[in-house]
C-alpha cells in the first residue's frame, strides 16, 4: 500500500481517496500525520465538503473520519453530500435496463453509475469515475477510477484497451 489516504483539494472541498485495504485506524493515523502541522492554515477557511473515493466506508467510519478532520481544525460542512457536478459536466444518460453504451470521454469530476454493464468508447480521464453493477469495458484509456461489480457482483470485470498514462 503506497498511502492509505490521498488528500486532494478542489473548489468543491476535499476528496479523500482511501485505499481498499486500509482499516479505519490506519486511515485516522494517516490523516493526523498529514494534517496535524497544518491546523493554523484551515482555521479561518469557510466550511468545506468532504467526499470519499476508493474504499466504501460505513456511516460510523465516515463519522469518525469527519470528527478527526474537525479535531484537526477543518471546518467541515455538517450536511455531507457528494459534490454537485457543474452543469457543463453533467451527463444526460438515459436509465439503463440491459446496459449502457457511452460515446465520449469522461472528464475530471464526471461520473457514471450503471445498474448493468457499460461500454465506454472514449477515455476515462483522471478524476472521472465509472461504477457498474455489471462489467465495464473501456475502448480507450483508463486514467480515472472504474469499479465493476459495484455492490457485490464478484464475477464482474473491468476491461480497458489502454491502461494508465502514455
Amino acid at each position: 500500500m503506497i498511502s492509505p489516504v490521498i488528500i486532494k483539494g478542489n473548489k468543491m472541498g476535499l476528496r479523500l481517496i482511501v485505499a481498499y485495504e486500509a482499516d479505519i485506524d490506519i486511515i485516522i493515523d494517516e490523516l493526523i500525520k498529514k494534517l496535524q502541522n497544518t491546523k493554523q492554515y484551515y482555521k479561518n477557511i469557510k466550511p468545506i465538503t468532504v467526499t470519499f473515493e476508493g474504499k466504501i466506508l460505513t456511516e460510523d467510519e465516515i463519522t469518525i473520519v469527519l470528527d478527526t478532520l474537525r479535531n484537526l481544525g477543518l471546518n467541515i460542512k455538517t450536511n455531507i453530500s457528494p459534490p454537485e457536478i457543474p452543469t457543463d459536466k453533467q451527463q444526460n444518460i438515459p436509465p439503463d435496463e440491459d446496459g449502457l453504451f457511452y460515446l465520449g470521454n469522461l472528464k475530471n469530476g464526471q461520473s457514471i453509475e450503471a445498474s448493468e454493464s457499460i461500454i465506454i468508447v472514449g477515455d476515462v480521464e483522471q478524476g472521472a469515475c465509472v461504477y457498474s453493477k455489471g462489467n465495464i469495458i473501456i475502448i480507450g484509456r483508463l486514467n480515472g477510477y472504474a469499479e465493476a461489480g459495484y455492490q457485490g457482483n464478484e464475477d464482474a470485470f473491468v476491461y480497458t484497451l489502454f491502461s494508465g498514462r502514455n
